[in-house]
């Protein structure tokens, strides 16, 4: 279904007010830890395509935390003294599985969160894979000791390194936009550090979570007790995450969830990766590729139904090439297959859930209130489905809540700038930085313009690919994240640095050693000069 046959209520950029009512949800709400909710023990599956009820997943009892946390501790104590190679042998094993399972994995995911079938595949489970693969390949190399130069004076019979060493049992909190993906990517890289994890998945996809279970069941048949997974609300990840004889703690989710879990993991000294929000500025200078530019606008904006941390989320276009660029993106928004997402020529689902409906709502129409333009699109219909029609504003400005804060969802704000200096400007104007992308023919202006946005990762010329690199480090800046992970940087982020130095023990003394002397103190004064 195209967005032009699709059912929408029309919004019109001065006097149409917004419907504030939110689709319900056919599930029950999100349960909360506490005595009140206690009593529940299951938790509904929804496919946002039909909002009918698919299962449901038996919650884990918080009761049980403090055995899974002891078991995952025992487990550890194994797990972390084999040599990376034995490691390799049970991750390959997990790789395997997926690879075997894809087709349940990803079906699972698309009738759990409604994104295309071919995002599931390509994005959730390949990632995952290459993930693993690359772990398996190069995690010995990137865990080896790194030695360290040490002045002369010390003497061939020393030397000093840097030794990688588990932390020991790491939490692992996944969010439902990519409820494979970024489950297994922080699990499999603490495995790989040789962590034990406890994961708790997203609560929106809790079938997904029993299929992690079988796997990590099935892969680590040998290790009972290494890779858990908690089931139920997201109360229950804070819980984990904070509870005694956990190490470290690996969050994904929107920035506001993040600084609630970063405070209460504060007082405990607790380290952690925060991989947060992002409001992903994209900056298209007057001599880019207009057809690739527009082309990487909307997917960029709108795979995933826009549910990306890293997706565009605001174009700032020059205005020598604004208007042409502007009906290049319009007529591919016009193009998109809007609908189920197990049918093959969809390009864009229903919205997950509805957790983010109002906030949409809300962001349009504050930009409509403030004098945007409504290009196409506007609202479901109300008390309807989970289907937002792709939608485009122009005439936006940074007043409008759309251009600071985070849209989880479809919708597409543009802005014209005079020149670069304007759109890094307003690009940086934000408290988010995640991720940032430039358009240009010219590879020297184009690196110019990244070198000075702030964001964790800049693409030139491309968009939301960053991530799909394992080898790159991923996070942000600002109130983007805390730490990076993927590749190298991400495998040694699950371990302990602990410098090393190592004599071969042959000396009886140290020249540095007791006793001092007067021929001692002279030596130290020549360093300095001192007579």
């Amino acid at each position: 279904m195209k967005p032009a046959e699709h059912t929408v209520t029309p919004v019109s950029s001065k006097a149409a007010t917004m419907s504030k009512e939110t689709p319900r949800s056919t599930g029950k709400p999100a349960a909360k830890i506490g005595s009140a909710t206690r009593k529940r023990t299951t938790i509904d599956a929804i496919d946002p395509a039909t909002r009918q009820v698919i299962g449901t997943v038996h919650i884990t009892q918080e009761s049980r935390i403090p055995e899974m946390i002891a078991q995952a501790k025992t487990a550890q104590q194994t797990w972390g003294r084999l040599a990376f190679a034995e490691r390799a042998k049970s991750l390959s094993v997990l790789r395997d599985l997926i690879r075997a399972r894809a087709p349940e994995i990803a079906d699972t995911i698309t009738l759990g969160m409604g994104k295309p079938l071919v995002e599931a595949l390509s994005f959730d489970v390949a990632m995952v894979v290459e993930d693993l693969s690359g772990y398996i390949d190069h995690g010995a190399e990137y865990l080896a000791d790194e030695p360290v130069a040490i002045a002369a004076h010390f003497g061939a019979h020393k030397r000093a390194l840097i030794r990688y060493v588990p932390r020991g049992v790491v939490c692992v909190i996944a969010p439902w936009n990519y409820p494979f993906e970024l489950a297994m990517t922080p699990a499999i890289t603490a495995l790989a550090a040789g962590n034990a994890v406890i994961v708790k998945p997203t609560s929106a996809v809790p079938l997904l979570g029993e299929l992690i279970e079988r796997l990590f069941n099935d892969a680590f048949k040998d290790h009972p007790g290494l890779a858990q997974v908690v089931h139920g609300p997201g109360a229950l990840g804070s819980v984990v995450a904070t509870s005694p004889g956990v190490d470290f703690v690996a969050f994904t989710g929107s920035t506001a969830v993040g600084r609630k879990l970063q405070a209460a993991l504060g007082p405990l000294l607790r380290p952690s990766l925060m991989e947060l929000g992002g409001c992903d500025p994209l900056i298209i200078c007057d001599d880019a590729n207009l057809e690739r530019a527009a082309n990487a606008t909307v997917f960029g904006r709108f795979s995933n139904n826009g549910q990306v941390c890293a997706a565009v989320k605001r174009v700032y276009v020059h205005k020598r090439v604004a208007k042409e660029y502007l009906a290049k993106v319009l007529a591919h928004v016009r193009a998109l297959n809007v609908g189920p997402g197990k049918t093959p020529s969809s390009d864009v689902g229903p919205l997950a859930n509805d957790r983010a409906d109002q906030l949409l709502r809300e962001l349009l129409q504050d930009a409509l209130d403030k004098g945007a333009k409504l290009e196409i699109g506007g609202l479901p219909k109300s008390g309807g489905d989970w289907y937002w029609p792709p939608t485009v504003l122009t005439k936006v400005n940074s007043t409008m809540r759309l251009m600071q804060e985070e849209a989880f969802g479809p919708i597409l704000p543009i802005q014209v700038v005079k020149d670069d200096d304007e759109a890094i400007e307003l690009a940086n104007a934000s408290e988010y930085g995640l991720d940032a992308y430039v358009f240009s023919a010219d590879l020297d202006r184009a690196n110019a313009i990244a070198n000075r946005l702030k964001a964790g990762s800049v693409d030139i010329n491309e968009v939301v690919v960053n991530y799909t690199m394992p080898a790159l480090p991923f996070g942000g800046v600002k109130q983007s994240g805390i730490n990076r992970y993927h590749g190298k940087i991400g495998l040694r982020l699950f371990t302990d640095y602990k410098g090393m130095v190592i004599d071969d023990g042959t000396a009886d003394t140290e020249p540095y050693w007791f006793p001092y002397t007067q021929a001692k103190l002279d030596a130290a004064k020549l360093q300095f000069s001192i007579s």
